[in-house]
């Protein structure tokens, strides 16, 4: 993937440094990363907003003339205004896995959704993932067609090249589930059907019953007797 040339300057150290970058249009932040000291730095707002909306994970942090390979481990944000207000920028070495963690894209519409009214319930939107920093994504994939009502894609069932997922493998991914008013409508369907056979066997039950009653009184019946002869 092409990469991201993201300039950065070295900021002073005092308590106040933040704030000043802040007010002059620039993000301040922390690089640090492989034995090397942390570095107070400041970016320009605009390109740092750029680059986090864009599919780029790893970026080529120029400091002042000084390129190196790095990735964004963690920004703030303002409660109010969104505006990011600081980030934290870390060294890698192309050589080394790193964890990151990379959306997901799901791909399809479920046999479920399609034919028998299913809902998607999505159950993750992003994976942890462990990989060499060329091969990081800038998302991951999940096909869903497949999937039929009740049925859901784990961690375990997915698997791609380079790239460890790192998130447990019995959670769900997504799954396809059945609307509460499609099941009242299975549910009335499933009694209808049953509801036949229900009456058919009570009402051999009874007859059983009745038959039962009757016997005893056959058994009692006696014939007349005969009169004798003189």
């Amino acid at each position: 993937m092409e990469q991201v040339i993201l300039k950065a300057e070295k900021r002073e150290t005092s308590r106040h440094s933040a704030r000043k970058a802040r007010k002059e249009g620039k993000v301040p932040g922390v690089f640090y990363g492989f034995g090397k000291s942390n570095v107070n730095v400041a970016f320009d707002a605009r390109s740092l907003v750029k680059f986090l909306h864009s599919e780029h994970t790893l970026l080529t942090l120029d400091l002042e003339g000084e390129q190196m390979q790095a990735l964004i481990r963690n920004y703030d944000k303002d409660p109010v205004t969104s505006a990011i207000t600081h980030v934290d920028v870390m060294a890698v070495a192309m050589d080394r896995p790193v964890d990151v963690k990379v959306p997901i894209v799901f791909v399809g519409t479920p046999v479920g959704v399609k034919t028998k009214g299913g809902i998607v319930q999505h159950d993750m939107i992003e994976f942890h993932i462990k990989c060499l920093p060329a091969h990081i994504p800038p998302h991951l994939e999940v096909n869903i067609d497949n999937l039929d009502l009740g049925q859901a894609i784990h961690v375990r069932d997915l698997k791609y090249e380079n790239i460890t997922l790192l998130n447990p493998p019995s959670e769900s991914v997504c799954t396809v589930v059945i609307p509460k008013a499609l099941e009242a409508v299975l549910a009335e369907a499933a009694a209808e059907t049953a509801e036949p056979e229900l009456v058919g066997a009570k009402e051999k039950e009874e007859g059983a019953e009745e038959g039962k009653k009757e016997e005893p009184a056959k058994a009692e019946k006696k014939e007349p007797a005969k009169a004798e002869k003189k």
